[in-house]
């Protein structure tokens, strides 16, 4: 659901070695347990990221020119989320946003954003979560990174209705430090995100980063995909799993974001916990 990284490699190769990849760890996990929860709990649980519920979010981009046919790259990413109890009242979700990509024929790592969210246990009718994100320069390659250290804000606020569910994230992330050959970065993004339920737990949903980069002149700063798709929560054996495929165009005056549409495969393996 979740997807707060820089995106838009230029080339690519390893596309279906990624799709290869993820459907791998789908498949190594199948044997293990989880607690019985029917189909609609557990789609409301997939759409939840402050649920008391260990996920592991294994997501596969392909992206690709004007031309709908020519592919221009692809991405791999994977995040666990791991909510611990602070308090009986509170839980601490700290999360990591690390992407492999490959660009030019050179494989590497992008930079990582580290996000911890302090959400309460107890929520009404709406959820919501807050705390520091942190970027860390860990790219391999000048340029798969900003080569700067940052700091910033991130709040979510969510709600499940009958319906689906509605949410919408807030970031926004400052470098203090870093290489002094590379700009400086002021960036937001902005998360709405949607779900409409269907039948027999398959949903429709719309998820797009919107990215604003206050160092560029007013005309400049935006990128804006529209898109959306469609995923299910269901069961192999006994491991709940949630699978949603979406179709972005991407819109934006800059024209290095050369990529016009993106492709994403979204796996989530979810581990409820024992009561």
């Amino acid at each position: 659901m979740w997807d707060c990284s820089r995106r838009f490699p230029i080339a690519g190769g390893k596309a279906w070695s990624y799709l290869a990849l993820a459907a791998g760890f789908c498949l190594a996990t199948f044997t293990l347990l989880a607690q019985e929860s029917s189909p609609e709990e557990l789609r409301k649980l997939a759409r939840n990221p402050f649920a008391d519920t260990i996920r592991l979010p294994i997501t596969v981009d392909l992206y690709f020119d004007t031309n709908p046919n020519s592919l221009a790259g692809s991405d791999l990413q994977v995040e666990p989320l791991i909510p611990l109890h602070v308090s009986n009242e509170w839980l601490l979700i700290p999360r990591i946003d690390s992407l492999a990509q490959e660009i030019s024929g050179r494989f590497g790592l992008e930079d990582t954003v580290v996000t911890f969210f302090l959400t309460p246990v107890h929520v009404g009718r709406f959820i919501w979560g807050a705390g520091p994100a942190l970027l860390i320069p860990t790219a391999t390659d000048s340029r798969f990174g900003l080569g700067k250290w940052g700091s910033g804000p991130v709040f979510v606020v969510l709600s499940q209705p009958k319906w689906g569910s509605a949410e919408i994230l807030i970031q926004n992330i400052w470098s203090f430090s870093g290489a002094h050959d590379r700009g400086p970065v002021n960036q937001m993004e902005l998360q709405p995100a949607f779900s409409y339920n269907l039948k027999k737990t398959w949903y429709l949903a719309t998820g797009p980063t919107i990215t604003i980069d206050w160092t560029k002149p007013s005309g400049e700063r935006w990128l804006v995909p529209v898109g959306g798709g469609a995923g299910r929560t269901f069961k192999l054996g006994r491991q709940p799993i949630d699978v949603n495929l979406t179709l972005y165009r991407n819109f934006s005056p800059l024209p290095q974001f050369s990529p016009k549409w993106q492709f994403s495969l979204q796996m989530t393996l979810l581990f409820t916990r024992h009561r």
